[in-house]
């Protein structure tokens, strides 16, 4: 890994801390990593954003992880212009999504120059990454209104949560999972919304949620759909099959139910289950190809279980133990005339950890288990189980050093045996916290890359795993008066990179290898000021993420797919706006990509608003509300030439019982 460049980063980044000093003269209060207060569940989620879980696997202070974790409450949510998870995680500052259609249709995520395949996605704390692909890290069988709460850790996390968290962790934590956590107000809360614009685009969403002294109980379900546009052919004519025009239309649903309960038995432990499903049908014209004649549909499926047996939070030795399984069902047509290709994918996960004070030490240890596997007409009939085990630490080494370690030790049919640690201190400094840390990940192979044998592709059934060693710099300052600020500087070596390949010029197939090895250095700046102004409440977000990325093939090639996808620089903003019953929020968004001359857009901006009117009618909420996506009209596509939506007026309204 270039640690060379660490001494560099590192001195900048001291350099900065100290300017920032005489802004602080003394500590600010550090807020206690109590159990969350939930307050009302329904609408706004008071966890402190100062506790976070996702770094450590616990709760704690995020000044003493020596991690970058964003956190996004739901009230944070509310006040953004979004629609679907995947538009919410496009505002979370370092967080790369790459759409092929839509309001979350489909869509890829990647942090730090990973590739779509190097983020792992947590549903309450349970692995949720399909073993096919990561082109369905999104098919989540929860809708946006279940989520009360979002962190996003950035760097390797492989060392906590085992394979694929290589470029970070996106945890999904919803209402009754956060509520087994412990809260306060108890009764019922029920929210309906919808939403309808242009080519007959709907988005309907209902929740409700009952909220006892020792029972929670919620569900949830949400509807999607658009006739979308006709897509031009090369001749400007539109595109036809036997099935009629060929359009981007699609339609969604999803729903779930979930229960939380503080049992007598085992000391009072809370009992959480969840189970939950999410169905797509929508044009796939270009998701994978080119191709003229591509003309296709895709269609998928998932079910989810889920269920928790966790401690009181207030016991000498906390544990928690879970089991979780999804099934996803894939059906793609490349055109009418083919045979469609249909794969049933399955994910079992069980997993247990214990967490005791040894005087100041803070020791945690756990195991989990993993059986996946796949019945492909396509890819064959497999399955291959993994398990790991990891044991971590936290240390207050002095009143202004905490040393955060953790070591996993992991085992896969596929690729053997992998060890992953990784250390992370924190430095505090008054108002200012200084972060420097590092750790290996790993990453196991998926079922396409290792059986595809269609599509102009060639999979590899013995791909090695893909492995890297990361280390990152940083400093958060709070400045007062509502300004924070956060400047990270980070690089990786990643070895084995799993890619998609043509060794001559006149090649037909790409072959899938361990193909590359890539050195990623990158720098995250971001700024927050939230506070009120006389009558106006006002939140101001700004990032800016810089990426560099240096790519050696470890055999010469003529032409490769996903290697130098990420976003050279990436600008995201946003801003909030409070005066009465009225609301105003706009973000947005400017990329250029590392490498250039695909058909995807080289660089494009996007910007979204909505206005809001609440006010109370017999004792109910209504809030009426405007949204307004890429308002500006951009034209652009972010995978291949999958065309994506232009301007969008959305008109509707949410009511709250």
């Amino acid at each position: 890994m270039p640690f060379r460049v660490a001494p560099v980063l590192t001195a900048l980044l001291l350099t900065a801390a100290v300017l920032a000093l005489p802004a602080s003269a003394q500590e600010a209060p550090e807020r206690s990593p109590a159990a969350p207060d939930t307050g009302d569940v329904a609408f706004r989620v008071t966890m402190p954003d100062s506790v976070v879980v996702t770094a450590s696997r616990l709760a704690e202070s995020s000044r003493t992880s020596g991690r970058r974790v964003s956190v996004y409450t739901r009230q944070d949510i509310a006040d953004l212009a979004v629609n679907s998870i995947d538009q919410l995680l496009d505002v979370v500052a370092g967080v790369d999504v790459k759409s092929r259609g839509a309001f979350g249709v489909q869509s890829d995520l990647t942090l730090r120059g990973s590739t779509f395949n190097g983020v792992l996605v947590l549903l309450d704390g349970a692995r949720i990454n399909d073993p096919m692909t990561g082109h369905f890290l999104m098919d989540l069988p929860v809708p946006l209104s279940e989520i009360a709460r979002v962190e996003v850790l950035r760097g390797p996390a492989t060392a906590l949560y085992g394979p694929d968290a290589l470029g970070g962790v996106v945890h999904l934590i919803t209402r009754t999972g956060l509520r087994a956590e412990g809260g306060r107000r108890t009764g019922w809360f029920t929210t309906a919304e919808g939403r309808y614009g242009k080519n007959n685009l709907y988005d309907a969403s209902g929740s409700t949620c009952y909220v006892g002294d020792e029972t929670t109980v919620s569900a949830a379900a949400a509807a999607q759909g658009s006739d979308g546009i006709p897509i031009p052919g090369a001749d400007g004519e539109v595109l036809r099959s036997r099935n009629g025009e060929v359009r981007t239309d699609f339609t969604r649903q999803a729903a779930t139910v979930a229960l939380s309960r503080e049992t007598d038995a085992l000391g009072g432990a809370t009992l959480y289950s969840r189970a939950g499903f999410d169905n797509r049908d929508f044009g796939a014209w270009h998701y994978y190809s080119t191709s003229p004649a591509d003309t296709a549909r895709e269609a998928t499926r998932t079910y989810w279980l889920q269920t928790r047996l966790q401690s009181d939070r207030s016991a000498k030795t906390t544990w928690t133990a879970q089991l979780a399984a999804k099934q996803h069902a894939d059906t793609y047509r490349f055109y009418p005339g083919l045979p469609p290709n249909r794969n049933t994918s399955r994910l079992l996960t069980a997993q247990a950890q214990a967490s005791r004070s040894l005087g100041s030490v803070r020791l945690t240890g756990g195991a989990s288990g993993q059986l996946r596997g796949i019945d492909s007409n396509g890819l064959g009939l497999h399955s291959d189980p993994s398990g790991g085990v990891f044991a971590s630490f936290r240390w207050p080494a002095t009143d202004r050093l905490t040393i955060n370690h953790s070591t996993r030790l992991d085992y896969d049919a596929v690729y053997g045996v992998e060890p992953t640690p990784q250390l992370f201190l924190a430095y505090r400094l008054g108002r200012t916290t200084l972060r420097l840390g590092g750790g290996r990940a790993v990453r196991a192979p998926n079922y396409i890359e290792r059986y595809i044998s269609y599509g102009g592709n060639q999979g590899t059934p013995d791909l090695d795993a893909e492995t890297a060693w990361s280390g990152e710099a940083g400093v958060d300052v709070r400045l007062g008066d509502g300004l924070t600020a956060h400047l990270t500087g980070f690089g990786r070596v990643t070895r084995g990179l799993i890619d998609y390949a043509k060794e001559t010029e006149g090649a037909e197939v790409f072959v899938v290898r361990n193909l590359h090895r890539v050195e990623t250095l990158g720098l995250e700046a971001e700024a927050t000021f939230d506070r009120r102004l006389g009558p106006v409440g006002l939140r101001l977000d700004a990032a800016y993420t810089l990426l560099d990325a240096t790519l050696d093939a470890q055999e010469p090639v003529f032409s490769y797919k996903y290697a130098l996808t990420g976003a050279r620089h990436h600008v995201q903003g946003g801003a909030s706006a409070s005066l009465g019953a009225w609301t105003l929020g706009m973000q947005g968004m400017w990329k250029e990509r590392l490498a250039t001359g695909g058909p995807a857009t080289d660089r494009y901006g996007l910007l979204h608003a909505r206005l809001g009117y609440t006010t109370r009618l017999f004792d109910t909420r209504v809030t009426l509300s405007a949204d307004l996506r890429n308002l500006l009209d951009t034209p652009y596509t972010e995978v291949l030439d999958a065309p994506m939506p232009g301007r969008t007026i959305l008109v509707g309204g949410q009511v709250r019982f």
